[in-house]
């Protein structure tokens, strides 16, 4: 049961990241230059330079960590 928990939720880790990967590239190509003056990390890195879609990968991952920690200390 717990297996199957865990990977339902990094399928939709994975499908969360993959779709703001998707939407990230699509608002790109269709607005254009959006920042003129955005500084020269941000321009190399949009994704590595984006606290929010950090967060959007780093508290799913960690969440599914903690938990599979969790389960392991309950179950031993």
């Amino acid at each position: 049961m717990y297996a199957l928990l865990g990977i339902l939720g990094a399928a939709a880790c994975i499908y969360g990241l993959v779709g703001s990967i998707v939407i990230l590239r699509n608002q790109q190509r269709k607005a254009g230059e959006m920042d003129k003056d955005a500084s020269l990390t941000q321009v190399k890195h949009p994704v590595l330079a984006n606290p929010i879609f950090l967060l959007y990968v780093v508290i799913p991952v960690l969440t599914i960590v903690i938990a599979m920690v969790w389960i392991f200390i309950t179950e031993s």
